[in-house]
């Protein structure tokens, strides 16, 4: 056989493990209830108003479904983590956060609607029933942050910095937006930044157009949200100059940013309509002309394809999943499959969390979940036997964990097995 067949049988082998267990996990991770579904919601709504444009029903089903009123401004928080492990990377369930923030600002009396999770930042709208004076904006956004941020910190093990944006009229929510995120970059002075407290920092420390246009590319590059933040900032520098000049800036930034993805892209791109979008800017003025360009950076950016979660070809994972298929019946801890592979735990730890999306154990359970079910629907073992065919020492456990994985028990599975097989 030829050795490159055998090569592209074993990624087609790695990917079949690896991606069959993630669809598994995160199908048993996913809580399908109002509160996931209103979450899912919330960020889309969310994303569409900052960056894709809004249709009034949109406008309209967000007014009904959140309550929110005529003004608003944004929170914008950024997590990194607390101490560098020399793997980069760092990743946060956005679900879980989602919900946990939401927890907390309605134990404070607060609501909000949540954006989605981009690299590391996530946004807050709170919504008005009218502008606020500057000390009383500057109040409640400080009290929300001075509470919530250490609760995050804590639990999260992230360190978190806020930014927070200016009052705008809801549909023109964006600014708020470009304002937190302007804010962010003085986060190490200090983690609560306010939009209009920037004239009070350091003078000398002017925008650099032309780095964070590389930075733009290199997020391009390499599939990071972090791009939808750069073009943001770079909107917000050319939003002040003449129409001509944000023409010609605009239509600049997109070329690049199709050229970038064209390149670096192993799919062939939508082609660029050059002389169509060259009319499209001609034809519009002021703050149209800042909407017309989001509305087509995230068309063109929307053909790239993220690159998977999952580093199949690492050696580290490839070696993980051949210990797991073999092993997955022993005694296994963290520990000593970091000494198999020749790391230490916390460096396993972090690059199976980085490179496939998921940690260790939820590998682990979810294996032995799967083979628990094949055992339970092609054999006469009993539910105890399968419990410590797959490695669990307590059914009592087993079958919780089993439960969690696939919402219903073991016991369940077999009877409702029994009867689709009765049935058939």
């Amino acid at each position: 056989m030829n050795p490159q067949n055998n090569i592209e049988k074993l990624s087609l082998e790695q990917r079949d493990f690896w991606d069959s267990l993630q669809l598994d996990i995160l199908s048993s991770t996913q809580d399908n209830t109002t509160e996931f579904f209103q979450a899912f919601i919330e960020r889309n709504l969310i994303f569409s108003l900052l960056f894709r444009g809004y249709s009034v029903l949109e406008m309209s089903a967000f007014h009904k479904l959140f309550h929110s009123k005529d003004y608003g401004y944004l929170i914008l928080l950024e997590l990194t983590e607390q101490k560098k492990t020399g793997l980069s990377g760092f990743m946060i369930n956005e679900f879980e956060l989602h919900h946990f923030i939401k927890e907390h600002l309605s134990k404070m009396n607060y609501n909000c609607v949540l954006g989605p999770l981009l690299s590391n930042r996530i946004s807050l709208l709170f919504s008005l029933d009218e502008l606020l004076p500057q000390d009383l904006h500057r109040e409640q956004s400080l009290s929300i942050c001075q509470e919530l941020i250490p609760l995050l910190e804590e639990h999260f093990h992230a360190k978190v910095a806020a930014g927070v944006g200016s009052i705008h009229n809801l549909p023109s929510i964006y600014p708020s937006y470009t304002n937190a995120l302007a804010s962010l970059s003085y986060s190490s002075t200090s983690p609560i930044v306010f939009y209009s407290d920037l004239k009070d920092y350091n003078s000398t420390n002017q925008f650099d157009y032309l780095l964070t246009q590389k930075h733009l590319i290199e997020a391009l590059r390499t599939r990071k949200a972090d791009a939808y933040d750069y073009f943001g900032l770079l909107m917000d520098f050319i939003r002040p100059m003449s129409d001509t000049m944000k023409q010609n800036k605009i239509l600049e930034l997109l070329v690049l940013a199709n050229n970038t993805i064209d390149i670096d892209s192993d799919n062939s791109t939508k082609s660029f309509d050059y002389m169509n979008i060259s009319k499209q800017l001609i034809d519009a003025s002021g703050e149209q002309l800042i909407d017309y360009a989001y509305q087509t950076f995230v068309t063109i950016t929307s053909y790239t394809k993220p690159q998977n979660s999952i580093d199949y070809s690492n050696h580290i994972v490839k070696a993980t999943r051949e210990y797991l298929e073999s092993h997955y019946a022993d005694d296994i801890s963290l520990e000593a499959m970091a000494e198999h592979v020749n790391i230490s735990p916390q460096y396993f730890s972090k690059l199976i969390k980085k490179t496939t999306g998921f940690n260790f154990i939820d590998w682990l359970s979810m294996l032995r979940v799967k083979k628990a079910k094949e055992l339970l629907m092609n054999t006469d073992f009993t539910v105890k036997e399968v419990c410590f065919m797959v490695g669990y020492k307590d059914p009592n456990y087993f079958s919780r964990i089993f439960k969690k994985r696939i919402g219903i028990t073991p016991s369940e599975f077999v009877k409702a097995n029994s009867f689709l097989n009765n049935k058939n």
